[in-house]
């Protein structure tokens, strides 16, 4: 029960209940291709509980994870932390990485144009930036731990306004990670047909952060009980890139600097 009280922001997977989530945001790890991690210095801006850190901080010749907070993951032999508060990345280099790893982020930044002109700023030319974001077409109710989603046109034109070589894909699931999302969405919509003032879109987005962090992670468990095999059962793998369209969960970034 510990896990109901926990956000739904950068999960890990200590609890079946927040597999969906905690495997999508593997597959984005895993999609990153091994030719810009592979004895690169790699630098990971949200580094969460450090999950991805351990996965790819062996393949790098280094790895620099910044957040606010200090990872709960033990740091691999190769790789170091720093506290930093985003946008700014303060007593990081010019020109200093290969790749830059910024996933389920940016929509928590206020000032989102800053945080991608410092990640052009940190990268190597010929660097690589890969980003993920969720898609706001496809969410499921208002999130108060986000500042802002995009839609893929803005998607689009935020990521080639700072980087010209820029290209966009989604992230989608099978027909398994469908049925969680559709099952997910009609529990959702059960949930917010009593909102009949909208207040989830009126209110200040701090008053609602507790009640959605509560009623999230209940519905999550339900979802739980209701359909086991499938909640426990979908893998990083369940998930794919394919081009960009309304319908994909995630936005998957690479940009070139």
């Amino acid at each position: 029960m510990i896990a109901l009280l926990k956000t739904a922001e950068r999960t890990n997977n200590s609890s079946y209940i927040n597999n969906y989530v905690f495997q999508r945001h593997v597959f984005a790890y895993k999609a990153i291709p091994l030719e810009h991690l592979q004895q690169k210095q790699v630098l990971e801006l949200g580094c969460g509980e450090g999950y991805g850190m351990e996965m790819l901080a062996p393949l790098t010749a280094h790895y620099r994870a910044v957040d606010k907070k200090k990872p709960i993951s033990k740091l691999p032999a190769n790789a170091s932390f720093q506290t930093c508060n985003l946008p700014a990345l303060t007593g990081i280099a010019d020109n200093s990485y290969d790749t830059v790893i910024c996933f389920q982020v940016i929509e928590h930044i206020k000032d989102d144009s800053t945080l991608l002109h410092e990640i052009r700023r940190v990268l190597k030319p010929g660097g690589r930036l890969f980003l993920t974001t969720p898609n706001r077409l496809t969410s499921l109710s208002r999130n108060p731990f986000h500042v802002r989603e995009y839609l893929p046109r803005e998607m689009f034109a935020l990521m080639t306004s700072h980087f010209p070589t820029a290209k966009v894909e989604g992230i989608h699931g099978n027909s398994t990670v469908m049925a969680y999302y559709e099952e997910n969405k009609r529990s959702v919509d059960n949930i917010v047909r009593f909102d009949i003032f909208r207040l989830q879109y009126r209110l200040p987005a701090f008053l609602l952060r507790i009640p959605y962090t509560l009623l999230n992670n209940l519905n999550r468990f339900l979802l739980l009980k209701k359909m086991e095999d499938v909640t426990a059962g979908i893998a990083y793998d369940d998930f794919y890139q394919h081009s960009l369209r309304h319908d994909c969960l995630d936005y998957f970034v690479t940009a070139v600097k």
